[in-house]
């Protein structure tokens, strides 16, 4: 008896050994040769078609060129991606890819790995062979290059009005952000402006500008305005559910130009499905919370005005952007005090640099830090 146990415990563990030589081993999905054969090397990485990845097999492809996001399905599986993002939805978890998925000519790619180790996952495909699981990823370059500079309202949308000089936000928004850009510009960064003059555009085209610039942050400027004429000060906010009356209020003045031009298509539906909505949240978020602070900092040390601070709302051009987005507020028109020191082009000039000095504050420690994953 005592040779039989001897035996059970050598083939168990003969057995054991083996499940954790297996355990350090995935199994994988390889594509078939017509696929690969459409595959092209991007930046030293081998990347996929996705819509000939979802066709070959028979899986339901949608791509939002608003916002830049692919829904692909099968049965009750579900993956959402975004070009230039390195986070997926799988049924609704977040996971990382080792490589963010690319827009090229107009056509979204895919690593060779997410097809190896999720795409095949969701499509119920068989395994074919198998790969180590460790993945050993090359530099991935944190560069804030673009900057989207959005001057608010324009052409018969005014803004907000000053009672004591009648200033009229549109053109104090205008002169800002030229300035705001032209120092972002002498730093090296590209600036690309939703307006330039005193035209009218609407929301949806100001965040298409920003979804199809390829830009790395989007700011928006604005002068505040309000029924009390104590308040004063610079506000700085980022997309987040209104928090207080003031900010919905906000939110609803500023975003009451669409209905200006009814014409105005969206190229979305408003009603995002939730996942793309979590996804584009989740990687934006944060970026644009510590942005915002950034800024807010920078204008609070130049002392030049009250500082309201970092405030959260659901504006629609911060909403509809699938970057890091902010909307700053300079001041308040209808604070007799505060119109009187926007009416003077070298404070204007002095809050543009203070903004400026933050974004690149920002964008000094964001690459520092490779995205503050090492912060």
């Amino acid at each position: 008896m005592r040779i039989k146990h001897n035996y059970l415990f050598i083939i168990l563990l003969i057995a054991t050994l083996g499940l954790a030589g297996c355990a350090s081993q995935s199994a994988y999905f390889k594509p078939d040769s017509s696929v690969l054969a459409s595959a092209k090397t991007i930046s030293g990485v081998e990347y996929i078609p996705l819509e000939k990845l979802c066709s070959s097999y028979d899986v339901r492809y949608k791509w939002d060129s608003f916002i830049n996001t692919a829904k692909i399905e099968k049965g009750s599986n579900e993956i959402v991606l975004r070009a230039g993002s390195g986070t997926i939805l799988i049924n609704g978890a977040h996971k990382k890819m080792d490589r963010p998925a690319i827009l090229s000519s107009g056509e979204i790619y895919v690593p060779v790995s997410f097809v190896n180790k999720d795409f095949g996952g969701i499509v119920g495909a068989k395994v074919t062979e198998t790969v180590p699981t460790e993945v050993i990823e090359g530099p991935r370059i944190y560069n804030i290059k673009t900057v989207v500079v959005d001057a608010g309202h324009g052409g018969k949308d005014p803004g907000a009005t000053g009672r004591r000089f009648h200033l009229r936000e549109k053109s104090m928004t205008l002169s800002i952000a030229k300035k705001l850009g032209s120092i972002l510009e002498r730093s090296g960064i590209r600036v690309v402006y939703t307006r330039n003059n005193d035209t009218f555009i609407p929301l949806p085209t100001r965040s298409n500008i920003a979804n199809r610039a390829k830009a790395d942050l989007f700011v928006s400027v604005h002068i505040n305005a309000s029924r009390s004429k104590s308040l004063n000060g610079f506000e700085c906010y980022y997309l987040s559910d209104a928090t207080d009356d003031n900010a919905r209020a906000l939110e609803a003045f500023e975003d009451s130009s669409i209905s200006m031009n009814e014409k105005a298509s969206v190229e979305h539906s408003r009603q995002l499905d939730k996942t793309l909505w979590d996804l584009a949240l989740t990687e934006n978020r944060t970026e644009s919370s510590e942005l915002a602070s950034y800024i807010c900092d920078s204008v609070e040390a130049g002392r030049e005005t009250y500082m309201r601070g970092v405030r959260t709302a659901r504006f629609y051009v911060l909403k509809h952007t699938n970057i890091p987005a902010i909307l700053v507020e300079i001041g308040y028109l209808s604070n007799r005090s505060e119109e009187a020191k926007l009416k003077d082009p070298k404070y204007l000039d002095r809050m543009a640099e203070l903004v400026a000095g933050g974004i690149l504050k920002y964008k000094k420690e964001y690459e520092r830090t490779e995205g503050f994953s090492h912060k």
